[in-house]
Protein backbone atom coordinates (compact mmCIF):
# COMPACT_ATOMS: atom_id res chain seq x y z
CA UNK A 1 0.00 0.00 0.00
CA UNK A 2 2.87 2.37 0.80
CA UNK A 3 4.49 1.57 -2.53
CA UNK A 4 1.22 2.23 -4.38
CA UNK A 5 0.78 5.51 -2.48
CA UNK A 6 4.27 6.66 -3.43
CA UNK A 7 3.62 5.69 -7.05
CA UNK A 8 0.37 7.68 -7.10
CA UNK A 9 2.10 10.70 -5.56
CA UNK A 10 4.83 10.42 -8.17
CA UNK A 11 2.27 10.27 -10.99
CA UNK A 12 0.43 13.28 -9.56
CA UNK A 13 3.66 15.26 -9.39
CA UNK A 14 4.56 14.23 -12.93
CA UNK A 15 1.17 15.39 -14.14
CA UNK A 16 1.59 18.76 -12.44
CA UNK A 17 5.09 19.14 -13.82
CA UNK A 18 3.93 18.38 -17.36
CA UNK A 19 1.05 20.88 -16.99
CA UNK A 20 3.31 23.67 -15.77
CA UNK A 21 5.98 22.94 -18.36
CA UNK A 22 3.38 22.91 -21.12
CA UNK A 23 2.11 26.35 -20.08
CA UNK A 24 5.64 27.66 -19.69
CA UNK A 25 6.88 26.38 -23.02
CA UNK A 26 3.86 27.59 -24.95
CA UNK A 27 4.25 31.04 -23.48
CA UNK A 28 7.92 31.06 -24.35
CA UNK A 29 7.36 30.11 -28.00
CA UNK A 30 4.10 32.07 -28.25
CA UNK A 31 2.39 28.93 -29.56
CA UNK A 32 -1.06 30.03 -28.47
CA UNK A 33 -3.78 29.30 -31.01
CA UNK A 34 -7.46 29.83 -30.35
CA UNK A 35 -10.37 28.52 -32.36
CA UNK A 36 -11.59 31.18 -34.76
CA UNK A 37 -14.53 29.41 -36.38
CA UNK A 38 -15.88 25.93 -37.02
CA UNK A 39 -18.31 24.57 -39.57
CA UNK A 40 -19.80 21.11 -39.89
CA UNK A 41 -20.08 19.89 -43.46
CA UNK A 42 -21.40 16.87 -45.28
CA UNK A 43 -19.20 14.89 -47.64
CA UNK A 44 -20.77 15.02 -51.12
CA UNK A 45 -18.20 13.38 -53.36
CA UNK A 46 -15.23 11.23 -52.57
CA UNK A 47 -12.73 11.81 -55.36
CA UNK A 48 -10.52 8.77 -55.55
CA UNK A 49 -7.83 8.17 -58.13
CA UNK A 50 -4.35 6.59 -58.13
CA UNK A 51 -2.87 10.05 -57.47
CA UNK A 52 -5.55 11.92 -55.53
CA UNK A 53 -7.33 11.45 -52.22
CA UNK A 54 -9.75 14.29 -51.59
CA UNK A 55 -13.42 14.89 -50.75
CA UNK A 56 -15.96 17.54 -51.79
CA UNK A 57 -18.06 19.07 -49.00
CA UNK A 58 -21.30 21.04 -49.15
CA UNK A 59 -19.90 24.23 -47.63
CA UNK A 60 -18.02 27.01 -49.42
CA UNK A 61 -17.20 30.70 -49.26
CA UNK A 62 -20.85 31.39 -48.49
CA UNK A 63 -20.20 29.67 -45.15
CA UNK A 64 -16.85 31.46 -44.58
CA UNK A 65 -14.81 28.46 -45.67
CA UNK A 66 -11.28 29.51 -46.66
CA UNK A 67 -8.29 27.79 -48.17
CA UNK A 68 -5.98 26.36 -45.50
CA UNK A 69 -8.69 25.59 -42.94
CA UNK A 70 -8.26 22.24 -41.16
CA UNK A 71 -10.61 19.26 -41.53
CA UNK A 72 -11.38 16.89 -38.63
CA UNK A 73 -13.17 13.60 -38.21
CA UNK A 74 -14.24 13.89 -34.58
CA UNK A 75 -10.94 15.00 -32.97
CA UNK A 76 -8.60 13.42 -35.54
CA UNK A 77 -6.88 15.33 -38.32
CA UNK A 78 -7.93 14.21 -41.81
CA UNK A 79 -6.79 17.06 -44.09
CA UNK A 80 -7.07 20.72 -45.10
CA UNK A 81 -9.15 22.82 -47.49
CA UNK A 82 -7.29 23.37 -50.80
CA UNK A 83 -10.08 24.69 -53.03
CA UNK A 84 -13.14 26.86 -52.25
CA UNK A 85 -16.19 27.63 -54.37
CA UNK A 86 -19.30 29.52 -53.40
CA UNK A 87 -21.29 26.45 -52.27
CA UNK A 88 -18.68 23.69 -52.13
CA UNK A 89 -15.07 23.11 -51.17
CA UNK A 90 -12.44 20.44 -51.72
CA UNK A 91 -10.50 18.93 -48.83
CA UNK A 92 -7.16 17.26 -49.54
CA UNK A 93 -6.83 14.28 -47.19
CA UNK A 94 -3.60 13.49 -45.34
CA UNK A 95 -3.69 10.07 -47.02
CA UNK A 96 -2.95 11.73 -50.38
CA UNK A 97 0.52 11.10 -51.75
CA UNK A 98 1.05 14.88 -52.10
CA UNK A 99 0.20 15.53 -48.44
CA UNK A 100 3.13 16.48 -46.19
CA UNK A 101 2.41 17.06 -42.49
CA UNK A 102 5.03 18.07 -39.86
CA UNK A 103 4.52 15.66 -36.96
CA UNK A 104 5.91 14.67 -33.57
CA UNK A 105 6.32 11.07 -32.39
CA UNK A 106 5.17 10.88 -28.77
CA UNK A 107 6.30 10.10 -26.10
CA UNK A 108 9.78 10.16 -27.71
CA UNK A 109 9.31 13.79 -28.90
CA UNK A 110 10.94 13.02 -32.28
CA UNK A 111 10.19 15.39 -35.17
CA UNK A 112 9.40 14.04 -38.63
CA UNK A 113 7.41 14.62 -41.81
CA UNK A 114 4.48 12.33 -42.57
CA UNK A 115 3.39 11.82 -46.14
CA UNK A 116 0.35 10.02 -47.50
CA UNK A 117 0.43 6.74 -49.39
CA UNK A 118 -3.01 6.79 -51.04
CA UNK A 119 -4.48 4.33 -48.54
CA UNK A 120 -5.38 4.09 -44.85
CA UNK A 121 -1.75 4.56 -43.85
CA UNK A 122 0.99 7.17 -44.00
CA UNK A 123 4.75 6.95 -43.71
CA UNK A 124 7.37 8.88 -41.75
CA UNK A 125 10.21 10.64 -43.52
CA UNK A 126 13.54 11.92 -42.16
CA UNK A 127 13.48 9.56 -39.18
CA UNK A 128 15.24 6.21 -38.72
CA UNK A 129 13.64 3.17 -37.12
CA UNK A 130 16.54 3.04 -34.63
CA UNK A 131 15.38 6.36 -33.19
CA UNK A 132 11.99 4.88 -32.32
CA UNK A 133 13.25 2.53 -29.61
CA UNK A 134 10.84 2.69 -26.70
CA UNK A 135 12.01 0.93 -23.51
CA UNK A 136 8.58 1.28 -21.86
CA UNK A 137 6.85 -0.50 -24.78
CA UNK A 138 4.28 2.29 -25.03
CA UNK A 139 2.38 3.03 -28.23
CA UNK A 140 4.11 5.61 -30.41
CA UNK A 141 1.48 8.29 -31.09
CA UNK A 142 1.71 10.63 -34.07
CA UNK A 143 0.48 14.22 -33.54
CA UNK A 144 0.97 17.44 -35.44
CA UNK A 145 4.09 19.35 -34.41
CA UNK A 146 2.88 22.82 -35.39
CA UNK A 147 6.01 23.49 -37.44
CA UNK A 148 5.43 25.86 -40.33
CA UNK A 149 2.24 27.22 -38.79
CA UNK A 150 0.02 25.11 -41.11
CA UNK A 151 -1.51 22.97 -38.38
CA UNK A 152 -1.97 23.60 -34.69
CA UNK A 153 0.37 21.44 -32.59
CA UNK A 154 -0.89 18.38 -30.74
CA UNK A 155 -3.65 17.23 -33.14
CA UNK A 156 -3.81 13.39 -33.07
CA UNK A 157 -3.28 11.62 -36.40
CA UNK A 158 -2.48 7.97 -35.74
CA UNK A 159 0.03 5.57 -34.27
CA UNK A 160 3.20 3.89 -35.52
CA UNK A 161 2.74 0.37 -36.82
CA UNK A 162 5.01 -1.63 -34.47
CA UNK A 163 5.23 -4.61 -36.86
CA UNK A 164 7.07 -2.57 -39.43
CA UNK A 165 9.55 -1.29 -36.84
CA UNK A 166 10.34 -4.85 -35.74
CA UNK A 167 10.84 -5.90 -39.34
CA UNK A 168 13.03 -2.84 -40.08
CA UNK A 169 10.68 -1.88 -42.90
CA UNK A 170 9.39 1.56 -43.82
CA UNK A 171 7.97 3.35 -40.78
CA UNK A 172 4.20 3.17 -41.31
CA UNK A 173 1.54 5.26 -39.53
CA UNK A 174 -1.93 3.76 -39.02
CA UNK A 175 -4.46 6.61 -39.14
CA UNK A 176 -7.08 6.89 -36.40
CA UNK A 177 -9.71 8.16 -38.86
CA UNK A 178 -11.30 5.79 -41.37
CA UNK A 179 -11.27 7.72 -44.65
CA UNK A 180 -13.60 5.20 -46.31
CA UNK A 181 -16.38 6.05 -43.83
CA UNK A 182 -16.35 9.87 -43.92
CA UNK A 183 -19.88 11.26 -43.89
CA UNK A 184 -19.70 14.46 -41.83
CA UNK A 185 -16.55 16.39 -41.06
CA UNK A 186 -15.68 19.50 -39.07
CA UNK A 187 -13.82 22.42 -40.63
CA UNK A 188 -11.84 24.59 -38.21
CA UNK A 189 -9.65 27.64 -38.44
CA UNK A 190 -7.27 28.85 -35.76
CA UNK A 191 -5.73 32.22 -35.20
CA UNK A 192 -2.69 33.01 -33.12
CA UNK A 193 -3.51 34.67 -29.85
CA UNK A 194 -1.48 37.76 -29.05
CA UNK A 195 0.07 37.62 -25.60
CA UNK A 196 1.16 40.84 -24.02
CA UNK A 197 4.05 40.15 -21.71
CA UNK A 198 3.66 42.57 -18.83
CA UNK A 199 5.09 42.60 -15.32
CA UNK A 200 2.27 40.49 -13.92
CA UNK A 201 2.86 37.83 -16.58
CA UNK A 202 6.58 37.87 -15.90
CA UNK A 203 5.88 37.35 -12.23
CA UNK A 204 3.53 34.50 -13.13
CA UNK A 205 6.24 32.93 -15.29
CA UNK A 206 8.74 33.15 -12.41
CA UNK A 207 6.25 31.62 -9.99
CA UNK A 208 5.49 28.82 -12.46
CA UNK A 209 9.18 28.18 -12.96
CA UNK A 210 9.72 28.02 -9.19
CA UNK A 211 6.83 25.57 -8.87
CA UNK A 212 8.27 23.44 -11.66
CA UNK A 213 11.66 23.38 -9.91
CA UNK A 214 10.07 22.51 -6.57
CA UNK A 215 7.91 19.77 -8.06
CA UNK A 216 10.89 18.37 -9.95
CA UNK A 217 12.87 18.22 -6.69
CA UNK A 218 9.97 16.51 -4.93
CA UNK A 219 9.65 14.02 -7.76
CA UNK A 220 13.37 13.25 -7.56
CA UNK A 221 13.13 12.83 -3.77
CA UNK A 222 10.23 10.41 -4.17
CA UNK A 223 12.14 8.54 -6.86
CA UNK A 224 15.17 8.19 -4.54
CA UNK A 225 12.94 7.03 -1.67
CA UNK A 226 11.28 4.43 -3.89
CA UNK A 227 14.68 3.20 -5.02
CA UNK A 228 15.89 3.00 -1.40
CA UNK A 229 12.74 1.12 -0.43
CA UNK A 230 13.25 -1.32 -3.29
CA UNK A 231 16.85 -1.87 -2.17
CA UNK A 232 15.69 -2.42 1.44
CA UNK A 233 13.09 -4.92 0.24
CA UNK A 234 15.72 -6.77 -1.76
CA UNK A 235 18.03 -6.90 1.30
CA UNK A 236 15.13 -8.06 3.47
CA UNK A 237 14.25 -10.85 1.03
CA UNK A 238 17.89 -11.87 0.84
CA UNK A 239 18.20 -11.98 4.66
CA UNK A 240 15.00 -13.98 4.92
CA UNK A 241 16.31 -16.43 2.34
CA UNK A 242 19.62 -16.73 4.24
CA UNK A 243 17.77 -17.24 7.55
CA UNK A 244 15.70 -20.02 6.02
CA UNK A 245 18.87 -21.61 4.66
CA UNK A 246 20.59 -21.33 8.07
CA UNK A 247 17.58 -22.86 9.83
CA UNK A 248 17.55 -25.75 7.39
CA UNK A 249 21.29 -26.24 7.91
CA UNK A 250 20.80 -26.16 11.71
CA UNK A 251 18.02 -28.74 11.51
CA UNK A 252 20.17 -30.98 9.34
CA UNK A 253 23.16 -30.56 11.68
CA UNK A 254 21.03 -31.42 14.72
CA UNK A 255 19.70 -34.46 12.92
CA UNK A 256 23.22 -35.58 12.02
CA UNK A 257 24.33 -35.00 15.63
CA UNK A 258 21.49 -37.14 16.95
CA UNK A 259 22.39 -39.89 14.50
CA UNK A 260 26.06 -39.67 15.56
CA UNK A 261 25.16 -39.82 19.27
CA UNK A 262 22.94 -42.79 18.58
CA UNK A 263 25.74 -44.61 16.78
CA UNK A 264 28.19 -43.72 19.56
CA UNK A 265 25.74 -45.07 22.17
CA UNK A 266 25.30 -48.27 20.17
CA UNK A 267 29.06 -48.68 19.92
CA UNK A 268 29.44 -48.04 23.66
CA UNK A 269 26.74 -50.59 24.49
CA UNK A 270 28.33 -53.10 22.13
CA UNK A 271 31.74 -52.51 23.71
CA UNK A 272 30.30 -52.82 27.20
CA UNK A 273 28.55 -56.07 26.30
CA UNK A 274 31.80 -57.51 24.96
CA UNK A 275 33.58 -56.42 28.11
CA UNK A 276 30.85 -58.00 30.25
CA UNK A 277 31.10 -61.30 28.39
CA UNK A 278 34.82 -61.45 29.01
CA UNK A 279 34.41 -60.62 32.69
CA UNK A 280 31.52 -63.02 33.01
CA UNK A 281 33.76 -65.90 32.04
CA UNK A 282 36.20 -64.92 34.75
CA UNK A 283 33.92 -63.85 37.59
CA UNK A 284 30.45 -65.17 36.75
CA UNK A 285 30.74 -68.13 39.13
CA UNK A 286 31.25 -65.69 42.00
CA UNK A 287 27.89 -63.97 41.38
CA UNK A 288 25.73 -66.76 39.91
CA UNK A 289 22.92 -68.01 42.12
CA UNK A 290 22.80 -71.77 42.64
CA UNK A 291 21.38 -74.35 44.97
CA UNK A 292 24.26 -73.90 47.37
CA UNK A 293 24.64 -70.16 46.81
CA UNK A 294 21.10 -68.89 47.31
CA UNK A 295 22.19 -65.40 48.33
CA UNK A 296 23.81 -64.65 44.97
CA UNK A 297 22.02 -63.34 41.85
CA UNK A 298 20.09 -64.82 38.99
CA UNK A 299 21.86 -64.71 35.60
CA UNK A 300 20.63 -61.88 33.32
CA UNK A 301 19.53 -59.52 36.06
CA UNK A 302 21.01 -56.07 36.62
CA UNK A 303 22.21 -57.23 40.04
CA UNK A 304 24.09 -60.09 38.46
CA UNK A 305 25.67 -57.78 35.91
CA UNK A 306 26.73 -55.25 38.58
CA UNK A 307 28.18 -58.08 40.67
CA UNK A 308 30.37 -59.29 37.77
CA UNK A 309 31.76 -55.79 37.19
CA UNK A 310 32.31 -55.36 40.93
CA UNK A 311 34.22 -58.62 41.21
CA UNK A 312 36.40 -57.41 38.34
CA UNK A 313 37.02 -54.17 40.21
CA UNK A 314 35.05 -52.00 37.74
CA UNK A 315 32.50 -49.49 39.01
CA UNK A 316 29.40 -48.90 36.87
CA UNK A 317 26.83 -46.13 37.35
Amino acid sequence: MQSELQELKSKDLSKKIITFENVELKKLIEDYFVEDSNVYAKVLIDKESPFLRSVIINKGSKNNIKIGMIAFDDKYLIGKVVEVNYLTSRVLLISDINSKVPVTVQPLNIQAIMEGSNNQQGSLQYVKDGQLKNDDNEELIIVTSGSGGIFKSGIPIGKVNQTNILNNDQIIVDFYADFSQLKYIKILSHIKENINIDQSNKKLFEESNNKITKLNNQAEDIKVLIQQKNINNEIKLKLQSENISLKNNLINTQKELRESNKKIKEEQDKQENLEFLELNLLHGHKCRKSLFKSKLFKVGTDEYRDCVFKKAGIKKN
